[in-house]
C-alpha cells in the first residue's frame, strides 16, 4: 500500500470510530497525530497556509496539537515551515479571530510568493510533502497496535 493510501485508510477508520466533528483533543495521541497531519497536509497541498488559517481544527484553535503532530512523526521540514509561518503572528499563536488571522497573514504571504520565494512558509511545506507522507506511513506502521482495534 503506498504511503497516502495507508494514511488515507487509517484517517477514514479514525473518522469512523470518533465522528466527522471530532475533537482531536480527545482521541488518543497517535490517532490524533494522524488525523491532523493527514487533515492539514490536504488542506495546505490544496492552497498553503492561506487555506489552514481560513479555518479552525475543533480543540485545536492555535494549531498547536497540528503543529505538534508534525514533529511526532520527525517531519522536520514541513515543522520548519509551520514555524515560519506561525511566526509571523504575536507570540507565534494566530488569532481567534479568522478575520484578522489572514489579515495578518496576507500582509506577510500570498501563494503566489511560493512560486517565487523557495524559503516561503509555503514553498517550504511543499517542498516538505513527500517526506511529510513518508514519515506519516512510517508513524502508523510503528504505532499498529494503535489502530488495530479501529472499524473497518
Amino acid at each position: 500500500m503506498e504511503d497516502i493510501d495507508l494514511a488515507d485508510v487509517i484517517f477514514d477508520r479514525i473518522l469512523k470510530e470518533h465522528g466527522e466533528d471530532l475533537d482531536p483533543s480527545k482521541i488518543s495521541k497517535p490517532q490524533q497525530t494522524v488525523m491532523l497531519v493527514y487533515h492539514s497536509y490536504g488542506i495546505i497541498g490544496n492552497g498553503g497556509f492561506q487555506y489552514l488559517f481560513e479555518g479552525d481544527f475543533p480543540g485545536d484553535p492555535e494549531f498547536l496539537l497540528t503543529r505538534q503532530a508534525y514533529k511526532t512523526i520527525g517531519a522536520e521540514d514541513a515543522s520548519a515551515a509551520f514555524t515560519k509561518a506561525f511566526s509571523v503572528f504575536p507570540k507565534s499563536t494566530p488569532p481567534e479571530n479568522i478575520d484578522r488571522r489572514l489579515e495578518i497573514w496576507q500582509s506577510n504571504y500570498n501563494l503566489m510568493d511560493s512560486a517565487k520565494d523557495v524559503a516561503s512558509p509555503d514553498s517550504m511545506y511543499f517542498n516538505a510533502m513527500d517526506g511529510v507522507m513518508e514519515k506519516l506511513n512510517r508513524y502508523i506502521k510503528s504505532n499498529e497496535a494503535d489502530f488495530a482495534a479501529l472499524p473497518e
